[in-house]
Formats: structure tokens, sequence, C-alpha cells
């Protein structure tokens, strides 16, 4: 994962950080987190608001990482799955 840091931002060093410390430190294959840009979603739906944030669901299309694959020597991921966004305000 480490190779990758250059290829995404958030946009906010301080949450960069905190990706980067998950994926460096995580202890099982899915004990991370990873940076999402808004375009891998499908199907985003206002579900609604709440002090301090609003909350979407979503189809993201490429799913999370899931079995390594030796020969291509890569990640495949899940697939599509559904998931909740938070935007905060």
């Amino acid at each position: 994962m480490k190779e990758n840091f250059l290829y995404w931002t958030s946009g906010n060093k301080d949450i960069d950080e905190l990706i980067r410390y998950t994926q460096l430190n995580a202890t099982q294959a899915c004990d991370y987190l990873e940076w999402i840009p808004f375009e891998n979603f499908e199907l985003v739906k206002y579900i609604g608001k709440g002090k301090f944030s609003s909350v979407y669901s979503a189809l993201w299309m490429e799913g999370p990482r899931w079995i390594w694959d030796d020969g291509a020597q890569e990640w495949t991921r899940a697939g599509p799955m559904n998931v909740a966004l938070k935007r905060l305000d």
C-alpha cells in the first residue's frame, strides 16, 4: 500500500496521515482505512442530516480489497457493496 501513497489524497493532510497510519499498522487484510474517490460510488441517496453530518447510502462499485492474487501480484476486490457515506458539515 505504501507505494500507492503518492497516487491519492483526501485533500486534507491530517486525514491523509490517519489513513496512511492505519494502512501501515494494519494487523489483518481489511483492518485499515482507504481513501475512495466519490466517482467510485453509484446510486448515492440522501438518508438524513444529523447535528454535524449528512448521511447517504451508495453502491461502492469496486468494493474492498479481498484476496491477494499471487500470479498478478495485486489485490482482487470483492465487487459491488452497499455502503453508508457520511459528509461532515
